[in-house]
């Protein structure tokens, strides 16, 4: 846009006549969409709830987290720090440096593409005939709890993205502040913000906390723990981890309230964790619990929702909620990034199966203990059983994905399917532990040596990874095992050891981490039962 200019009295410096639709639309640009986004991330940090991030944003932030070892709670937690600090620096830099034009619309670009992704996926989770509605009316998180629906912070994004873009002249824009001041501050901002501290004030905390960190059985046949004094900010459940250890080990679970049945640890117990505004839960219990079952049932109730309540028929369940702050208490109750409804197994206080996605009914039936409905061809002769081998045509890589396979059939496992020859008939029938290791893997010959050597209480398949140095190869001491290796050629992205139990070939136990020594003790334990 060509614009008259003008010169100041030292004849160096232009100057741009604008017109008054100019000067309102660079008045929106410094101040409104500076202070819009600052806004954000002032509220963000005052609620620091990560919940409330735009739905996209933190499936995103739930998906690297699933896919990856990291600590749940400290990455949520600093990639909250991390979006604030960042909304931080763009609120400056709009507001004081000459690129505010260019970064307010690449910023406000990429809010819109958001809030348009969460729109279409409000819209797709709906229940029938009621999408649009959903789309226009849910909430982005943006703004916290009290937020606008997406559609209206989109038409606000999208009016003040269209004044930049159109009606702010490039050359209109002057800064006072080198760019590197904001940024700074953002970098400091994502280091500076406290962290809100969850106490229990409740009559949990009167006992001193018992730290439990089972490797025997016996020690599950003591007294429930008590309720930590702190409680987590946030509780993010890594779901496919739980199996093979103790319930009483996991954060999620030290956060029912108590008192909890005295014989939770001893027999069969299904655990549903849900919430009362949840239509799918609701269908769930219906279906599966509304009459008495032959084991025991805990339903504990996810204390933040918002929507009306619906019932919940559970005949002969004990109802708990899991940990907030009531009234008349003081501090913040924790947030609960909780897949609701999810199901868990228990067998002498062990959880031996989950569900968290109760779409997958075979799935779902394995874990009430119920024979999963077959849709497809009778069962084919005995050659199902044998171990179908590598595919004809390989792929470039593996990445080895057990902890989200419990449940489902070994030979349907990419990675696994890459054992080559020389495994037993009998592979899958009856419980196996296979071991992938390194040849050249210190750790894995020590968990070999620590657990492996000598008579085998299970038959044990040691599956060699192809890729280990040639000039450092260690001895396997597992004399028992049955020592095979990955076909030679594709990459494989796999940390080793890996500990897999399988049973009539399903998955039944995963441990990626060999250093617990409390989930491999139990995934062992339980696969020699």
């Amino acid at each position: 846009m060509n614009q008259p200019t003008a010169f100041t009295p030292n004849g160096n410096l232009p100057r741009i006549n604008l017109s008054p639709v100019q000067r309102i639309a660079l008045l929106l640009l410094h101040v409104a969409t500076a202070g819009w986004i600052g806004y954000g991330a002032f509220v963000k940090a005052a609620e620091f709830n990560p919940l409330l991030l735009p739905p996209p944003i933190l499936a995103a932030i739930t998906a690297i987290i699933d896919r990856t070892s990291v600590d749940a709670t400290a990455f949520l937690e600093w990639s909250l720090r991390a979006i604030i600090g960042v909304e931080i620096f763009i609120a400056l830099a709009i507001l004081t440096s000459r690129w505010a034009r260019q970064i307010a619309i690449a910023t406000l670009s990429l809010f819109c593409i958001i809030l348009l992704i969460a729109m279409v996926q409000a819209g797709l989770k709906a229940n029938a005939g009621e999408g649009f509605k959903e789309a226009l009316a849910g909430s982005c998180g943006c703004f916290g709890k009290a937020g606008l629906p997406a559609s209206v912070m989109f038409l606000i994004d999208a009016a003040l993205l269209s004044s930049a873009l159109l009606l702010v002249p490039r050359q209109a824009v002057r800064g006072r502040l080198p760019i590197a001041i904001p940024a700074l501050i953002g970098l400091v901002a994502i280091f500076a913000i406290p962290t809100p501290e969850v106490q229990n004030d409740s009559n949990d905390a009167a006992k001193p906390p018992i730290v439990v960190t089972p490797t025997d059985p016996s020690t599950l046949d003591g007294p429930w723990p008590a309720a930590p004094v702190k409680y987590e900010k946030n509780y993010f459940t890594k779901w496919p981890e739980w199996v093979g250890k103790p319930f009483r080990a996991q954060k999620l679970a030290l956060a029912i309230e108590r008192p909890l049945p005295d014989d939770l640890e001893r027999g069969d117990w299904i655990v549903v964790f849900s919430r009362t505004d949840c239509d799918r839960c609701q269908e769930l219990y219906r279906a599966h619990f509304a009459t008495p079952r032959k084991e025991r049932v805990l339903k504990v109730s996810i204390p933040d929702t918002t929507g009306q309540p619906l019932a919940m028929p559970c005949e002969g369940c004990e109802s708990r909620l899991l940990y907030r702050v009531k009234a008349g208490q003081s501090g913040t109750s924790p947030n609960y990034l909780v897949t609701a409804p999810t199901v868990i197994r228990l067998k002498d206080g062990i959880v031996t199966a989950v569900c968290p996605d109760v779409d997958k009914l075979d799935d779902l039936k394995r874990v009430l203990g119920e024979e999963p409905t077959v849709s497809v061809a009778p069962p084919v002769k005995p050659e199902i059983s044998a171990w179908p081998g590598p595919p004809s045509k390989l792929e470039p890589f593996y990445i080895a994905e057990f902890p989200g396979a419990i449940g489902q059939p070994i030979a349907a496992n990419k990675f696994a399917r890459m054992i080559a020859g020389g495994v037993p008939a009998d592979f899958l029938t009856g419980r196996w532990i296979i071991v992938f290791y390194r040849e050249d893997c210190d750790h894995c010959q020590e968990l070999l040596t620590t657990y492996f050597s000598g008579k085998l209480p299970v038959r044990t398949l040691a599956v060699a990874i192809p890729d280990a140095d040639p000039n450092n190869l260690l001895d396997n001491p597992c004399d028992e095992c049955v020592k095979v290796s990955l076909v030679k050629g594709p990459n494989y992205v796999i940390g080793t050891p890996v500990i897999v139990a399988i049973n009539n070939g399903v998955i039944e136990c995963v441990v990626v981490d060999a250093e617990d020594m409390a989930a491999l003790e139990a995934c062992l334990k339980f696969a020699g039962k």
